[in-house]
């Protein structure tokens, strides 16, 4: 059950987001690779979601057991990221969060994506800058005034001067151009004309966050695809291509991802501090489909259909205006967006629509006196022999071509990332990382100032924070039907797997 505090939510304007979420797990409750919601509800100070428990636990605690995946597993993995996302954008919804913490691992070994806190549809009631123009539009109707906290006025006092000096100058700059007034119901207004077309916000983990994300562009469901390639690379390798211990710096890396993009060449081991069990050498495919994963938005391997949008953006750039027809043809996601990642070389084995029945590298296992809460433990609870990673059946493996000089340049040992140094693991595998992120959430945490006015006043601000836990959340309640179409599906496999066993006793008797 995930429990989301009201009053950190508001003071952090997070309405939208937090609609957007429920809202899109409600709208997913017949898929096969969404962690499916149960329930929904709220009291005064909370609100409540309570998602089915996925046993394995998620898939970083995978990464933390074995440090470094065999690529046939790992291509198997990543196969079933690829279907969880393409679920998410077939539904029109960029996840934008798409690392390995939100892939969770159900009591059959398969995947299911989670965490959509952070998932855009572009609808005006997930944009909280909507929720923000009402309630101003509002006071500015009435005509009422709130102060704010100090550093509001001290700010307005500012302001006030300098626009004082720019009336005095004749320099004042020239009013914004007014907004379209609805027309007609003001629902099917907003559903018409407040769909914002492309996302903008630069929302994320530093790690995952594709370039034009961290630039503050315009973006659209490529940038998935991104993170997607990035989660490859932490499989084969055991760290993230651009981590440094300051996210600022990993950004600047990423920004310069054509420099540090590097593929180490050293001998490669799953659970080194354990068996050390020696892989193999990354394939000329896998490094090949990272390389077209992690590049600028315009060439990174996704739908041919996004040109429309680097057009698009193009156009809004030199400031030349498009017809409204072929805006709306626009799209931040498109349906079977990865088609042609499915068609890359490195999936040549895969079977994409028997996925949900083929038998997982990994299959959580709770045995008697142990947790359900087993592999959501500490990673040296879960550490078991039993709990190996089965590559045997994945060993589907192509000859590795030669790479030609540009690759051999890619696959260098590269100073700054180096996996191994004398046998060890280096600084930059997945255990340093949960240890800097764990050391990041012990610090001290600095109360942040509310982001919106209102509720930094002293005189209204309590006063308006408890009526917006009272209703800004209305009809957030859900309740799943008692049977799903997953559910039925599922029903009707196990019953046809067991009137063919019925069947086949009955022939051999």
């Amino acid at each position: 059950m995930k429990v989301i505090r009201k009053s950190d939510m508001l003071r952090n304007s997070q309405e939208g987001h937090l609609r957007a979420e429920r809202d899109f797990l409600v709208a997913s409750e017949n898929s096969r690779w969404v962690v499916p919601l149960v329930s929904a509800f709220q009291d005064n100070n909370n609100l409540y979601l309570v998602m089915e428990y996925m046993m394995g636990g998620d898939f970083l605690g995978l990464l933390l057991r074995e440090d470094i995946l065999d690529e046939s597993v790992a291509k198997w993995y990543l196969a079933e990221m690829i279907l969880c996302v393409e679920e998410a954008h077939k539904m029109n919804w960029i996840h934008r969060d798409v690392k390995p913490d939100n892939f969770l691992i159900t009591s059959s070994g398969h995947l299911k994506i989670s965490d959509f806190g952070l998932a855009f549809d572009g609808h005006w009631t997930h944009n909280q800058t909507y929720y923000n123009e009402q309630r101003y539009s509002l006071l500015r109707d009435l005509d009422m005034h709130v102060d704010g906290d100090a550093v509001d006025v001290e700010e307005r006092n500012k302001n006030g001067a300098r626009n004082t000096l720019e009336l005095i100058s004749n320099d004042a700059p020239p009013r914004g151009r007014k907004q379209e007034s609805p027309n007609g119901p003001i629902i099917d207004w907003l559903n018409r004309e407040q769909r914002r077309q492309f996302a903008r916000s630069v929302v994320g983990t530093s790690q995952y966050m594709a370039p034009e994300v961290i630039r503050g562009e315009h973006y659209d469901g490529r940038c998935d695809w991104w993170s997607i390639g990035i989660i490859l690379y932490e499989c084969l390798y055991g760290c993230t291509p651009f981590f440094c211990e300051s996210r600022q710096a990993t950004k600047a890396r990423i920004l310069d991802h054509r420099h540090w993009l590097r593929f180490p060449s050293d001998q490669r081991y799953a659970r080194p501090s354990l068996d050390r069990v020696p892989l193999m050498s990354v394939s000329h495919n896998a490094i090949n489909l990272m390389m077209r994963l992690l590049e600028e938005r315009q060439d990174r391997l996704s739908a041919k259909r996004y040109r429309e949008n680097d057009w698009a953006l193009r156009d809004k750039a030199a400031g030349m205006r498009r017809h409204r027809s072929s805006n709306n043809s626009l799209h931040i996601v498109y349906p079977n967006d990865a088609d042609d990642i499915k068609s890359h070389p490195f999936f040549r084995n895969i079977h994409w629509s028997s996925m949900h029945i083929t038998r997982p590298p990994f299959v959580p296992r709770v045995h008697g006196g142990q947790p359900i809460t087993k592999y959501f433990d500490d990673e040296a609870e879960i550490m078991s022999a039993s709990d190996h990673l089965d590559s045997s059946s994945y060993e589907v493996r192509e000859e590795l071509a030669v790479p030609d000089a540009v690759d051999q340049e890619k696959t260098m040992p590269p100073l700054q990332c180096s996996i191994r140094q004398n046998g060890k693991v280096s600084s930059f595998t997945h255990v340093s990382v949960r240890q800097s992120l764990e050391n990041i959430r012990m610090r001290k945490r600095e109360k942040k100032r509310p982001r919106d006015k209102l509720l930094r006043d002293p005189v209204v601000g309590r006063t308006v924070l408890e009526i917006r836990k009272k209703g800004a959340f209305v009809g957030y309640t859900y309740r799943r039907p008692k049977f799903s179409l997953s559910d039925l599906e599922e029903k009707i496999e196990a019953a046809r797997i067991q009137n063919s066993r019925s069947a086949g006793f009955a022939a051999s008797a």
